[in-house]
Parts: structure tokens; sequence; C-alpha cells
């Protein structure tokens, strides 16, 4: 994070323009990525595409400020970051997903470059947000509809989900005909600006097996109740299950994980996260997902960053990290309640030796597949052109 922490205190407002940013005059293709937040949204979406696009030859990127997590910025903020410099700069503007009428900001940015493209990433369903999710009553119908109508405003949209794409694709010429806007999949991916400093990985030294939850919401836990309960009957003392992020739950679900004796840590910021995973030593983590619009449309970042430390999963078979799995060789997927059982039993019975090599071979998987790869950089350089 030693990178990326840099990057925020250059770029805060009390620093000159010049300090800030570099628009010296290039032959390069110019994204300008506008006030990521420093959270895993941001991180994986903005600021980590961007450090990784500036070690290229073709395109550069400039991030105008990366801002404290706040779900619905006022216009203002926006206003105040985008420079007219900055604009006439850029080929691309990205911007998060926008949630208030910025109609009047996006036609200024046109009528100073009319070249311009712009671009909204969306990071999950909006549409189909569950209510145990706290972002759900703040998402109200108001900020919605101006969501809706940002889309239309746009040239190209971005989404880390190709299910979610073709959604959001018939949505949009569904409800906003008139506009002519490109849904575009661009995957999240694992990139070292994220892991700068990091100690080595942490292993479990116990004798029970660390079975981990990372960050779930109430629906996806009470879904495995059932696979929860009896993998306590019948492993009794050898497991010990671990809740990173304990979800906003029912006093159904605060039962449960006490019924299941979780040790519960709370979610550290973004800047200390990994180092609060790596702490965890973890031996496994299960990724439940109950079927539906939202879980289907997710990204895979908490697998990527699993990967990352080596630490296999079972996943459910509705959650959209199922198609990126073989059996047995990064990790399982999971439907009835048996097979939980038995993958979790694999991993259970297997040595010491077996484990490291799972771990080696998961670790060389995400680094060789969803990393910054020529390939992968070739894919998103190809979508800004």
């Amino acid at each position: 994070m030693r990178t990326i922490k840099e990057l925020q205190e250059r770029l805060k407002p009390n620093n000159s323009f010049q300090a800030r940013y570099n628009i010296e005059p290039d032959d390069k293709v110019h994204l300008l990525y506008v006030s990521p937040t420093l959270n895993a949204t941001g991180y994986y979406r903005m600021i980590a595409p961007a450090l990784e696009i500036n070690k290229s030859q073709t395109h550069k990127a400039i991030i105008t400020s990366i801002e404290n997590n706040d779900f619905s910025r006022k216009l203002s903020d926006f206003v105040n970051q985008l420079d007219e410099r900055l604009i006439t700069w850029a080929d691309y503007i990205i911007f998060p997903a926008l949630f208030s009428d910025f109609g009047y900001l996006l036609q200024a940015i046109k009528t100073l470059n009319p070249r311009v493209q712009l671009v909204m990433d969306v990071d999950r369903n909006y549409f189909a947000l569950p209510l145990s999710i706290p972002l759900s009553r703040k998402l109200t119908q108001e900020k919605l509809k101006c969501f809706e109508t940002n889309l239309g405003l746009m040239d190209l949209v971005t989404v880390a989900n190709v299910s979610f794409q073709n959604f959001l694709q018939k949505l949009i010429v569904d409800r906003l005909p008139e506009s002519n806007v490109l849904v575009q999949y661009l995957p999240s991916l694992v990139s070292k600006f994220g892991f700068e400093e990091m100690p080595p990985l942490k292993r479990n030294t116990s004798e029970k097996l660390r079975i981990g939850f990372i960050k779930p919401t109430e629906e996806d836990l009470l879904s495995l109740k059932e696979v929860l309960l009896k993998m306590c009957a019948t492993f009794k003392d050898n497991i010990q299950f671990v809740c990173l992020g304990k979800p906003h739950s029912s006093e159904e679900g605060d039962l449960l994980l006490k019924e299941v004796d979780c040790e519960i840590h709370n979610s550290a910021s973004f800047t200390s996260y990994f180092e609060k995973l790596n702490s965890l030593t973890l031996d496994i983590v299960l990724l439940p997902a109950k079927e539906g619009l939202y879980n289907r449309h997710q990204n895979i970042q908490s697998f990527l960053e699993l990967s990352a430390f080596g630490i296999p999963v079972i996943a459910s078979i509705h959650h959209p990290v199922s198609k990126f799995i073989v059996d047995g060789e990064i990790g399982f997927v999971a439907g009835e309640v048996p097979e939980w059982l038995d993958f979790l039993s694999v991993i259970l019975n297997q040595d010491l030796e077996y484990r490291s090599r799972l771990s080696s071979f998961i670790v060389k998987n995400v680094w060789k597949n969803h990393s910054y790869s020529q390939t992968n950089m070739e894919y998103l350089l190809d979508i800004f052109i």
C-alpha cells in the first residue's frame, strides 16, 4: 500500500496543480479517474488500474483525488476535483457509480472537450440490493432514478461480471432507448501495488482447522445454517469458525454465530485489510451465496484476495467465483449439504505438505490468470483506444 498512500498524500488539494498532476503533452491515450474512494471498490476498479496503466507505453492515467469512503457525494465534490485543464487533457473520464443529478456537469465536460468519452464503472447491481445490506436503506428511489439517468449519459459503462454486463446492457436498451451506451466487461485483478511491504504469509500452527467467512451478508450466512451446524456436529473440536466483518444480521444470524462458537473480528480499514486477513491464519474460507440477481452479478474480489494468500475456498454453486474453480485445484464448489461436508473433510484429512502444495498452486494461479499480466493488460488497454 506504500505507493497508494504516497499518491493519496500527493493528491491532497493543498498541493499545487503541478505537484499533483503531470499533463505534459505526449501521444498517449489519456485516462482521467475521478475521485475513487480508498476502499476495495476504489482500489480494484480505479486506483490499481490507473497505476498499472501508467506502466504501459501507450496509455497514461491520472487520478484526480483519493477520497474517504462516501456512498453519495454531492455534485460540488466532483466539480472541485475536475479542473478544466484535466478535462481538456483527457480522452476518457472514468467516474464511479453516480447517484446524484450529474447532467449539468456531464454537459459542461462535453462542451469543454467534445471528443472526450464518458465512462462509469458500476461495481455491483444496485437494482437488486438485498435489504440486509445497509446501503439498500440509503439508496432511495430518487437516487436510483438519478443513477439510471446517469447511465444513459455515458459513452461506456464498465462492470466486473459478465452476467451483470448482459443484464445491464439489456436494462439500458429497455429503459433508455435514446442512449447509445456500451456495457463492457472489465475484470478486477490483483496488483502488486496492494501487497507492498506485506510481511510473509502466516500459517495456522494450531491443531484446529480455521474456517473463515469474509464479510458475509445475513442472507448468505443463514443459507449455510444447516451446513455449519452439521460441520460442528461432525468435526467437533477439530475446527474453528472465524468471521472477518460481522454481518448486519438479525437475532437469528447472531444466534447462529454463537451456536457454532465463531471467532468474530471487526473488519479493518482497506489500508490495513490485507494485514488483517493475513493475521487470521485461515486454512480455508467458505463463500456462501443465496441464489438471486445480486449474488449472480457480484465481483470476485474476495476470492482474489484469498488466492493471493494461498487460501482455498469452498464456494456455493450460486457464487460467481464458482465458474473459475476446478474442484481440488484451487478450491471446491458445493451445492447440497453433504458436498460442503465432503470437501471440508478432504482438507481436514490431508497433511501439512498437501495443504502447502495446494496453497502454492493457488498463489501461482491467481498471479498467472487474474493479475495484470501481458494478456490482461492488452485486454484492458484495448478497451480504451
